[in-house]
């Protein structure tokens, strides 16, 4: 009887403490996230740190602009490259709260593999078959875009944009089971994606644990984001005198088309939200629509006993639960050095764990701080791999490389803020004044602007966002900011899915209590 009593304590107080935690996440969601944390932790990418690292940070900024893009990651980059090289006379400024690409970009997996028979049944239900395919083709164009982006660029190298063989690795069967009624029905109704793919039963011979049910393979990608997009941003301020970048200059408040920064304030025509988990800080009627949190990841030395045949070739989405909602994910840098920046030894780049527990994930929702690691996911990123891939995993590499890395597995480990859709999808578009709660279509005279871009003479002013990837903004962003770059140029963008646009219906209806 007393055992009895104590495990009812013991629910009891569990009980508690999730109706206590989702209490404190409902409150905090509801605040804004703030500015960027000025110390945040160093992700593996950035080492070393790109030249333009702390561009502009010591420029006194201009009165004007034609264009303000608030972010310098992945989405404002892909927005100013699209302007700039369809209309260099623009004068366009990219302002960052710390250093150049230091946000979600720079910490994220490096993954390019969308989410594709997962989410088919479920969009095709919420936006009708015709968006379900649309949103599908949307996120199966980054690939090829982002390769040819990174040879034109003359970053295929350095960026190590590349494709992969990409594997989804079921450990429970009914799991398995139900992904494979959803690839037959989503190449069912998308005949032209059946090549390809491939089901196996078990580990397929492929160095995975033995617990392994079944394996669902395609093609994905892989990408070092940071050196792909600080590459491109090293371009632009080469080939655009038009083109500023100015790092440690948060954005504190916007009014009346201004910017306002502790380094002085910036009127601008068109000004961009390119901030994703921290959106809501300058668009207050966003809180609960896109809701930041954090997430983590890692740069481990491999196992000595795996083969490295496939080096640098293969990516996985790990799936160790009954729940089809929980999962890891991991890519592997190339074996070999390249020219440019930090050397790869064929990292396992590893993250997840962010529902490894009701408080870890608890205490990560509405989270916009990156400069901690939490230590129950951090323990459980360190001991995973070596489960994953069981009695091949061998014994523990000697690889020890210089001060910026952690001795043993872990080389390094960090965290990002993501930014969760209410509704599941990116925020695309014209920002409404009802989204901004500010007044729209404000007009203003650039005084004393010599400039002959749009600004120039009277002229109506305009907020625009992409944001809101939910953790998948390699498959969103890119694509997401060229569309936005079209929308301010005045080009038609039907490729952009319609669920993905800014209106005031869809703000209104977006709730976040149903992912919760």
């Amino acid at each position: 009887m007393v055992a009895l009593f104590s495990i009812l304590r013991v629910a009891i107080d569990a009980l508690r403490e999730l109706v206590s935690s989702y209490r404190r996440v409902s409150k905090r969601i509801k605040q804004s996230p703030g500015l960027p944390v000025p110390n945040p932790t160093t992700p593996f990418w950035s080492i070393p740190a790109a030249p333009i690292q702390k561009e502009g940070s010591s420029a006194a900024l201009p009165a004007c602009a034609d264009v303000v893009i608030i972010g310098s990651g992945i989405t404002g980059t892909a927005f100013a490259r699209t302007l700039l090289d369809r209309d260099g006379s623009l004068e366009v400024v990219i302002l960052e709260a710390r250093d150049a690409c230091s946000g979600a970009t720079a910490r994220n997996g490096g993954h390019i593999t969308p989410p594709l028979y997962h989410d088919y049944l479920e969009l095709k239900k919420k936006h009708g078959a015709e968006a379900a395919k649309q949103i599908i083709q949307f996120r199966l164009s980054h690939l090829d875009e982002l390769i040819s982006v990174a040879e034109e660029e003359g970053l295929t190298e350095e960026s190590q944009c590349r494709k992969v063989d990409t594997y989804d690795v079921y450990f429970d069967k009914d799991v398995f089971e139900g992904a494979k009624e959803k690839l037959g029905r989503y190449l069912e109704e998308l005949p032209s994606e059946k090549s390809g793919w491939g089901t196996t039963e078990g580990p397929a011979g492929m160095q995975l644990a033995d617990g392994v049910c079944g394996v669902i393979s395609t093609m994905g990608g892989a990408v070092h984001p940071y050196r792909l997009v600080t590459g491109i941003l090293s371009r632009l301020l080469k080939t655009y005198s038009s083109f500023r970048l100015y790092t440690h200059t948060p954005c504190l408040s916007i009014h009346d088309n201004i910017i306002h920064t502790p380094r002085g304030n910036i009127r601008a025509k068109h000004i961009v939200h390119a901030t994703n988990g921290w959106t809501s800080h300058l668009l207050a009627p966003m809180r609960e629509k896109i809701v930041p949190v954090r997430g983590h990841m890692t740069a481990q030395r491999a196992g000595t006993g795996l083969d490295d045949g496939w080096l640098g070739t293969r990516s996985f989405v790990l799936y160790p639960s009954t729940s089809e909602d929980r999962w890891d994910y991991l890519t592997q840098q190339p074996p070999n050095p390249t020219t440019l920046g930090e050397k790869p030894h064929a990292e396992f780049m590893f993250g997840g764990g962010i529902e490894m527990g009701t408080q870890s994930f608890f205490d990560a929702v509405g989270c916009a701080d990156d400069s901690q690691v939490e230590f129950r996911v951090s323990a459980y990123l360190g001991g995973a791999l070596a489960a994953y891939f069981g009695k091949w995993w061998g014994g523990e590499s000697a690889d020890v490389d210089d001060d910026h890395f952690e001795r043993g597995r872990v080389k390094k480990a960090w965290s990002g803020v993501l930014g969760i859709s209410a509704d599941g999808l990116p925020w695309v578009g014209s920002v409404p004044s009802k989204v901004s709660g500010r007044s729209e279509g404000r007009e203003w005279i650039a005084a004393g602007y010599s400039g002959e871009g749009m600004v120039s003479g009277r002229s109506e002013g305009r907020e625009w966002i992409a944001a809101g990837y939910s953790g998948e903004g390699m498959v969103h962003a890119w694509m997401s900011g060229k569309a936005l770059a079209y929308m301010v140029l005045g080009k038609d963008v039907d490729w952009l899915p319609a669920p993905f646009r800014v209106t005031e219906k869809r703000w209104k209806k977006a709730n976040i209590a149903s992912l919760l």
